[in-house]
């Protein structure tokens, strides 16, 4: 019944589907409800201005995954019933999150009842704990424009001083100047095509602003993941650094280091990095990479980086912060300079779903010769164009400008 609801509320509604994504919600949603949710993801992410889904189009849609003739015209007539249900759209949120609770809550019922490992009963508390702090929070669903009006959101959202400004520089021009509390950027290539050095450069350049950054690093060794700060900061190499490492930390902190926490996680949950932001309370998360969170569950890959790519924005919703997750990019992408949302790699639906400006990190042989990438704005929610820039790449410095 519940599932119902949030599926006719999507169908009826794209502010009640993103609010529903949002939640991650719909990656526990059970095979007999999970084909009409990708048919809406795949109908919004088809048509950005929709803020309606067409129940004949999507019923088609997954009308066309389903094997017999007979479950394709069930499909269609579902989703057409649907279309006719009462829903409350502005009671959405709040369904969203008493579902969440109780999701979390059956969830932690069946860790303790299976016995599962300390860490695993842990991180299940702590969901719980999340949602029910989410569930009893005074709702806000009305927005700034209820409190402030519609001049003052638009002020308030569009002057210099509420966004922040994103390095390499050359973005700003593309996205009205920066990126906002709320904003979810994700960062996708190849690996060694400079992904992280691309969310190095904007990581150090938030902290050289006087930005709170937290970064997240399940890749690559935390410490490693340090030092490349350190000559992204200062300017110097590894070389350059080892020389006189005491000046090279001074250096580091006077110039934005002492904004930044870095921390590890193995493989880590989003209640770990929740506690995190709580602990330390930053402007800017970093999450690199998506697909080494863990739900605990045994969802399989796609379904993992759905729920984690839409979790990570959740977060920024709920504490107001820009957030950057770091992910793969298919074999589609090998070879290639300018990539574009199907190059995701395993969820071209899910995470392009969850973001607002998704950057594709592209190189070729006459590229990496050059030194230099192609960053593609394959989904630009926050300008009018998805331009392809060359940049400068200093792999000695993880810089990219």
């Amino acid at each position: 019944m519940l599932e119902r609801k949030l599926i006719a509320a999507a169908l009826q509604s794209r502010p009640a589907f993103n609010a529903i994504s949002e939640s991650g919600l719909a990656a526990g949603f059970d095979e007999t409800v999970r084909p009409y949710w990708d048919g809406l993801e795949r109908f919004y992410a088809r048509d950005e201005n929709a803020d309606r889904a067409d129940p004949e189009i999507v019923g088609r849609d997954v009308g066309r995954t389903m094997a017999s003739p007979k479950r394709r015209a069930e499909a269609e007539g579902f989703l057409t019933e649907l279309a006719g249900d009462p829903v409350s759209v502005p009671n959405i949120a709040a369904l969203v999150r008493e579902a969440a609770v109780q999701r979390s809550g059956d969830a932690l019922a069946a860790a303790i009842a299976g016995r599962k490992p300390g860490e695993e009963i842990g991180a299940a508390l702590a969901a719980f704990v999340g949602a029910r702090e989410s569930a009893e929070a005074p709702d806000d669903s009305g927005g700034p424009a209820e409190e402030q009006g519609f001049a003052g959101v638009l002020k308030g959202r569009l002057d210099g001083a509420s966004r922040f400004v994103v390095s390499p520089r050359v973005l700003n021009q593309h996205i009205a100047g920066g990126v906002a509390p709320g904003h979810n950027v994700t960062i996708f290539g190849r690996p060694e095509s400079g992904k992280t050095a691309l969310a190095i450069t904007m990581a150090c350049g938030f902290a050289r602003r006087g930005l709170r950054v937290l970064y997240i690093g399940n890749e690559d060794p935390v410490q490693d993941l340090m030092v490349r700060m350190i000559t992204n900061l200062t300017g110097k190499s590894v070389d350059e650094l080892a020389q006189d490492p005491e000046a090279g930390e001074r250096e580091a902190l006077e110039k934005g280091a002492r904004n930044m926490v870095v921390r590890a996680t193995a493989p880590g949950t989003i209640a770990e990095i929740e506690a995190l932001i709580k602990r330390t309370k930053p402007k800017v998360l970093f999450v690199d990479q998506l697909r080494n969170i863990t739900s605990g569950k045994s969802d399989n890959y796609t379904q993992l980086l759905d729920k984690n790519a839409q979790a990570v924005r959740a977060l920024g919703k709920r504490y107001g912060l820009v957030t950057v997750s770091v992910t793969q990019a298919g074999d589609s992408a090998s070879g290639r300079p300018v990539l574009d949302m199907g190059d995701v790699d395993s969820s071209n639906t899910g995470i392009p779903g969850a973001a607002d400006l998704m950057i594709g990190v592209g190189t070729t042989e006459a590229l990496d010769s050059a030194g230099q990438r192609m960053l593609s704005l394959c989904k630009n929610k926050l300008g009018v164009v998805k331009p392809s820039i060359v940049v400068q790449l200093d792999p000695y410095r993880s810089k990219m400008k």
